[in-house]
């Protein structure tokens, strides 16, 4: 009898806690391929207690880049929602594919039913005011608002509307309403004044400060306002009267925040800080993919990181919250969640220590539990080492991904390779400057913070000191595989084995396209080879001799990847079919791409002769 008053006693406690939670809504996120898998995703949201689930999924718009495949920019864009990609106004009908358009519709109103049947409502993650197609400014000047284009990675000029024109803002809200109608998104993040999207007469654009002349003289506080206004607007249409909106943005410098703060309405934000200057906001996990710098790796645990955001979303007092998953097999961090959303880890590393060791043991049997902890302490190590490698994008995403690192090949006359050879990787690295500009393997976007001795220096004293971390991982991981507790356990294992070894093999091939790079920058293309001394222990050209190691050591690095890749387990988020490779998305042919890299380089060996003395000779 008192074992039932205290189970009474402490569920009555655990549901004051729910009831009284920090967060006024709690909403998950994670990309689902399917129903099956979206149930899967309502189903964990519905255990910890969620409000809203993400449901605004977009298949990337394509059609944005293949109209032009010279310019690599729309690829910021493409797997970014807007209104506009799900329903199609009758003014856009001539600009917006339909049948684009009613694939995500459809996909959405599949979403809004399992909404229903769960009793959420929906959150919206996406970018607004989104870049139209430029006829539609050719046929509608008067709609032309903000250059919104990087300009060093933009081949063309790319314009968001203005919604302060009454004609883009009516169509605009008369949308948001149908799409609220259609699912019951109550809950706006916006990313606006990046990845093709501004607010008119924004001071941090990247072309500057710009606009059309006939909203120049508006108070930029107040069209701030108006811009969030119009999903609230939209949303209350539709029978949802308070919606929040928040918008992640460079809208003004940080020490005029609080002058546009004041501005704002009820229910809206700015960078997730409300009108009152206090957190509306927190975020655990990674609600926006490009924040988790062990991508493009898919899922490797970040258990550490996860519960210290943790622990700053409870002391944050009444802020909603935003949980993003990576993956749905992210299990560890569903894990955590399930245990501690609905009561305080506590304060201080002693207890997230305490909390990460609890999930553990759903892993492990006792006596290994702190090596699985270990396994997760080494690798949040590891990422620290690396995580200062960021600017505009992480280096894994800028190098690995962007460049397409890990797929292409290492050779002297990168522009001489033809056909296959050249368009595998060519077509899917970034860069909107010349071709000089990429063939030079730290051009990363328009911006050589790599580049030269300095740069090769610094990755690799930061991947001397990860290795030894990530490498600890590894072998803590393998070594568990006989001491998990069930099936799942082992299965959960051998994939964080696998991707951090993958993990591992980025950094190396990290390490050595920085350094190849810094060898042919101090090389004169120009230039008839000889030899640097007289010396017969020093004959030749001692950079061919390097060159010649980097080469043979990438080629081992990435038989180690089509390894790794053969054990058949899950390391990398890979598109489902070759023609949805983009960008930012490696395709289902990778092995066969890392195949062709080692061929590849295996035969162009010799070219490094035409710059280099070989001691043979």
């Amino acid at each position: 009898m008192k074992t039932k008053k205290l189970a009474l006693a402490v569920g009555s406690l655990v549901a004051a806690f729910a009831l009284n939670a920090p967060a006024a809504s709690i909403s998950v996120a994670c990309p689902t391929q399917n129903e099956s898998e979206y149930r899967q995703l309502a189903e964990f949201a519905k255990a910890i207690g969620a409000t809203h689930l993400d449901a605004c999924q977009v298949e990337d718009s394509l059609w944005q880049w293949n109209s032009n495949r010279y310019d690599p920019y729309p690829n910021w864009s493409m797997h970014r929602p807007s209104v506009f990609k799900f329903i199609v106004p009758p003014e856009l009908e001539k600009y917006i594919p339909a049948d684009y358009a009613k694939r995500n519709l459809d996909n959405l109103k599949m979403r809004a039913r399992v909404l229903k049947e769960y009793g959420f409502k929906a959150n919206f993650n996406g970018m607004e005011p989104a870049y139209f197609p430029e006829q539609a400014y050719l046929d509608h000047p008067e709609w032309r608002g903000s250059r919104c284009d990087q300009c060093r990675r933009a081949r063309f000029e790319y314009y968001a509307p203005c919604v302060d024109n009454p004609e883009v803002r009516a169509f605009y809200v008369r949308t948001i309403t149908e799409l609220c109608k259609v699912c019951p998104f109550d809950r706006f993040e916006l990313r606006c004044n990046d990845s093709g999207s501004a607010i008119c007469w924004s001071p941090y654009l990247y072309p500057g400060k710009n606009g059309p002349e006939a909203c120049r003289g508006k108070p930029y506080g107040r069209r701030v306002a108006e811009f969030l206004g119009m999903f609230q607007e939209g949303a209350a249409a539709a029978g949802l009267p308070d919606a929040k909106v928040n918008v992640r943005a460079n809208l003004v410098p940080f020490d005029h925040q609080s002058s546009l703060l004041s501005q704002l309405r009820p229910g809206q934000s700015v960078n997730s800080v409300s009108t009152t200057g206090a957190a509306a906001k927190y975020a655990v996990g990674f609600p926006n993919r490009f924040n988790d710098y062990t991508a493009p790796v898919c899922g490797l645990s970040r258990m550490v990181f996860i519960a210290e955001q943790l622990q700053k979303y409870q002391a944050a007092g009444d802020a909603d919250l935003e949980i993003g998953l990576r993956t749905l097999d992210e299990c560890d961090t569903m894990d955590l969640l399930r245990l501690y959303l609905k009561k305080p880890i506590g304060k201080g590393p002693e207890a997230r220590w305490a909390a990460v060791r609890t999930v553990a043991a759903g892993y492990v049997r006792e006596e290994k539990v702190l090596d699985l902890v270990q396994a997760w302490e080494a690798l949040e190590e590891a990422n620290k080492r690396l995580d200062p490698f960021y600017t505009g994008g992480h280096l894994f995403l800028l190098g690995t991904l962007h460049q397409r690192w890990i797929t292409r090949p290492l050779v002297a006359f990168p522009g001489e390779l033809k056909g296959e050879d050249r368009r595998y990787w060519r077509e899917y690295i970034f860069q909107a400057q010349s071709e000089k500009d990429a063939e030079n393997l730290l051009d990363l976007q328009a911006n050589r913070w790599l580049s030269g001795y300095g740069g090769f220096r610094l990755l690799t004293m930061s991947v001397r000191k990860a290795l030894p971390f990530v490498e600890r991982a590894i072998k803590l991981f393998k070594s568990l595989d006989g001491a998990a507790v069930d099936a799942r356990a082992k299965d959960y294992l051998a994939r964080q084995a696998a991707r951090a070894a993958m993990y591992r093999a980025l950094m190396i091939n990290a390490q050595h396209v920085v350094e190849f790079q810094s060898i042919l920058d101090r090389t004169d293309f120009d230039e008839e080879p000889e030899d640097a001394s007289p010396a017969i222990d020093e004959q030749g050209d001692k950079r061919l001799l390097k060159i010649n190691q980097i080469v043979r050591a990438e080629i081992d690095n990435t038989l180690n990847m089509i390894r790794i890749l053969d054990t058949g387990l899950p390391v990398f988020s890979l598109a489902p079919t070759p023609e949805q490779q983009t960008i930012m998305v490696l395709g289902p042919g990778l092995k066969d791409d890392l195949k062709r890299k080692i061929a590849i380089m295996e035969a162009h060996r010799r070219d490094f002769l035409r710059l280099y003395k070989s001691q043979n000779y």
